[in-house]
C-alpha cells in the first residue's frame, strides 16, 4: 500500500502504475553436455542420496530452488517432484491434468495480474474520488446492550466462562463462520429462481441421483483431487449436511467413509476451479455416460469481468467468488424421470428437500418481525430487505449460537432434558458450523460432549412441541435474561459492533 500512497501525491493516473514483472519460474532448463555431467564431481552433494536432497531442496525458497534447479539435470528432476511444489502451493488441493508445480506457476502468473489490476483499481479510485466533497454519512443502527446480570456460573466442558461475560464469543470453533455464513445465504438466493422446478417429483428424482453419482466420484478419488458439484448437486448436499447423524450413518453405508464438505474455497482451489468443473464433467460422463453439466463457455474472446472494485467511501472490495460449487450454467432437467432415477438410496426423502426449499423465505420472515420488536437508534440499513449478514449482526448471531451451544452442554439429553429448539437467527450459524461436518463433529465433541443432532422439519405434535419450546425459551430466559427470539438483536458488552455494519 506504501506504493499507492506514493503514487497519489502525484496525482495519479493509470499512466503513471508502475509496471510489474512477471514471476520467474520456468518449466524447462538445458545444460551443456559438460556442465551435465560434470556439475556435482567435486561437490559433496554427489554423495547424497536423492531422498535426503529431496528433503533438503523442501526447505528451500521458491527463488532459491529456481537456481538449484539450474546446477545440473539431477537436482532439476529432484526439484520438480511433487512433494516440494505441495508445500509451495499452501494447499494439498489438485486437478488431474496438473502437478503441483504447474498449479504453483499458474498460481504465481494469476497473482501477478491480481496485483496489477489492483493498482489499477486504486488509481482509478483516486481519480474518481477527488472530484467527489466529503458528506455526512448516515451510521448504521445501533442495536441495544444487553442487561448486566448477575449468572451463578460453573465451568461446564470448554466453557469457561458465562457467554454473557465478554462481546466476542468464549469458545473456538473449526469452521470459518464469518465467510461460511455470508456463503451459505448466497448460495439459497441463487437457488431461490429454480426452487419451484426443483419441487417437481421427477426433477427431485434427477437431483438425488446426480448428487449420488457425484458423492461416488468423491468416495473412488484421492481426497485431495478437487471435484466441483454443480448447483442443484449443492442443494441436495445441503439437505444432507443439515442431518448430521443421516449424513455420517448414510457415508458409513454407502462410500464406507464420511465424505467432507465445505463452502470456502482458498486461493488456490479457486484459481483451479474452471479447469476442476471441466475435468469433473469428463469423470462424470465417462463413469455414467449421461452428460454432467454444459461446459462454460469459451472465454478467450470475451473481456474478463472486474475481480475487484473500490466504492466511494469504503475499502477496496473483493469480488472474487470464494465458494466451492459451480453456478454459471445450469443443468436441463426432463421432465419425466426414467427408471434408473427412481431409486433413493439416502435417508433423507423428497420432502425433506421441499421443505428446505422454504428455510430462506421463513428465516427472512422471521428475522424481519424480530427486527420490529426491538428499539433501536439509527436510520441507515444497507441490508433492507435481505437477511442482515453484515459483521456487526454475524458478531451478534455468534453469541447467540454460543449461548445455545452453553444451553446444549448445559442441559443434555442423557440427563432427561429435551432438545434445545433454536430460532431461525440461530439457525443461521448452526448451519454453517454443519458445513463442514468433520470439524462439527469435532467441535461438538469437544466443547459439548457429544453431537448436536438436526431435525429441521421434526414430526411432533403440535402440543408437545410448544410445551418445548416454551420450557426452552423460559430457560433461555433465566439464565441470559433475555428473551431468546430477539437476542441476536442485543449486543453483549459493548455496540462497537454496529459500527462493523457500513
Amino acid at each position: 500500500m506504501a506504493s499507492f500512497k506514493r503514487l497519489f501525491k502525484n496525482n495519479t493516473s493509470a499512466a503513471n502504475i508502475p509496471s510489474r514483472k512477471p514471476p520467474k519460474l520456468t518449466w524447462q532448463h538445458s545444460w551443456p553436455l559438460d556442465q551435465t555431467a560434470n556439475a556435482l564431481v567435486d561437490s559433496s552433494f554427489r554423495l547424497l542420496p536423492p531422498e535426503v536432497l529431496l528433503q533438503i531442496f523442501k526447505g528451500l525458497s521458491v527463488h532459491d530452488l529456481g537456481n538449484v534447479a539450474l546446477v545440473c539435470r539431477t537436482f532439476k528432476m529432484i526439484v520438480d517432484q511433487d512433494d516440494i511444489w505441495k508445500t509451495k502451493c499452501n494447499s494439498s488441493t489438485k486437478i488431474q491434468s496438473k502437478s503441483f508445480k504447474e498449479i504453483y506457476m499458474d498460481w504465481m502468473y494469476e497473482k501477478y495480474l491480481r496485483n496489477i489490476e489492483l493498482e489499477e483499481v486504486e488509481a482509478h479510485y483516486f481519480i474518481e474520488s477527488s472530484h467527489v466533497a466529503c458528506g455526512m454519512r448516515c451510521g448504521p443502527p445501533q442495536y441495544p446492550i444487553r442487561q448486566n446480570g448477575i449468572h451463578d456460573f460453573a465451568a461446564i466442558g470448554e466453557f469457561k466462562q458465562h457467554p454473557n461475560e465478554s462481546s466476542d464469543m468464549t469458545i473456538t470453533l473449526s469452521v470459518n463462520l464469518d465467510k461460511t455464513a455470508c456463503e451459505l445465504i448466497s448460495l439459497l438466493q441463487k437457488a431461490t429462481p429454480f426452487q419451484d422446478k426443483w419441487r417437481e417429483s421427477s426433477v427431485i428424482k434427477q437431483m438425488i441421483t446426480r448428487y449420488y453419482r457425484f458423492m461416488q466420484l468423491k468416495a473412488a478419488s484421492p481426497n485431495n483431487l478437487l471435484l466441483v458439484p454443480t448447483l442443484d448437486i449443492e442443494i441436495i448436499w445441503q439437505t444432507h449436511l443439515l442431518r448430521p447423524t443421516m449424513y455420517r450413518d448414510d457415508c458409513m453405508r454407502l462410500f464406507h467413509r464420511v465424505i467432507d464438505h465445505s463452502l470456502l474455497t482458498n486461493d488456490v482451489e479457486q484459481f483451479l476451479k474452471e479447469q476442476a468443473f471441466i475435468e469433473t464433467c469428463k469423470l462424470y460422463e465417462e463413469r455414467f455416460g449421461e452428460q454432467y453439466c454444459p461446459l462454460p463457455e469459451n472465454k478467450k474472446d470475451k473481456k474478463a469481468p472486474p475481480r475487484y472494485v473500490h466504492r466511494l467511501f469504503d475499502s477496496l472490495k473483493c469480488l472474487i467468488p470464494e465458494y466451492t460449487y459451480w453456478d454459471e450454467t445450469h443443468f436441463q432437467f426432463q421432465s419425466s424421470s426414467i427408471a434408473n432415477h427412481d431409486d433413493n438410496p439416502f435417508s433423507f426423502t423428497e420432502a425433506d428437500i421441499i421443505l428446505d426449499g422454504n428455510w430462506l423465505s421463513l428465516c427472512q420472515k422471521f428475522m424481519t418481525e424480530m427486527q420490529e420488536k426491538v428499539n433501536f437508534r439509527g436510520h441507515y440499513d444497507p441490508y433492507e430487505g435481505r437477511i442482515n449478514i453484515g459483521a456487526g449482526m454475524l458478531k451478534r448471531l455468534k453469541k447467540s449460537y454460543e449461548r445455545f451451544l452453553y444451553m446444549a452442554t448445559k442441559y443434555p439429553p442423557s440427563s432427561g432434558y429435551k432438545f434445545i429448539h433454536p430460532t431461525y437467527a440461530i439457525d443461521i450459524i448452526w448451519h454453517s458450523h454443519m458445513q463442514e461436518p468433520l470439524k462439527y463433529v469435532s467441535d461438538c465433541l469437544r466443547l459439548v460432549g457429544y453431537v448436536i443432532d438436526h431435525a429441521p422439519w421434526p414430526s411432533v405434535d403440535a402440543n408437545k412441541m410448544k410445551t418445548s419450546c416454551d420450557d426452552t425459551t423460559k430457560a433461555w430466559k433465566k439464565e441470559f435474561d433475555s428473551d431468546m427470539y430477539t437476542d441476536h438483536l442485543y449486543n453483549t458488552k459493548d455496540n462497537i459492533s454496529d459500527y462493523y455494519d457500513y
